[in-house]
């Protein structure tokens, strides 16, 4: 799907896209709200569910790509040498 088209959706139809086309890449915790990272078909999309509910408040892209940083958590101990 298209990000245009995408966009076009209601949060409803986002979620089901999400559901059915997208690819669950990770989970953050922000601003009281659990948010969870989908690739879609060329961009990355946000899923935002206030923490304690089942609840979405917010379907977006993700345009900020520094933003999915925040989703990798490395334990580099053992990776790398003591330098």
């Amino acid at each position: 799907m298209e990000e245009r088209s995408f966009l076009a959706l209601r949060i409803e139809d986002r979620v089901q896209a999400l559901r059915t086309h997208a690819e669950y890449l990770g989970s953050r915790t922000h601003a009281g709200h659990q948010v969870h990272l989908y690739r879609m078909d060329g961009y990355f999309v946000e899923l935002w569910m206030r923490l304690g509910t089942r609840i979405v408040e917010w379907v977006e892209v993700a345009r900020n790509t520094e933003i999915l940083t925040e989703y990798v958590r490395l334990d580099l101990k053992g990776l790398i040498g003591d330098h």
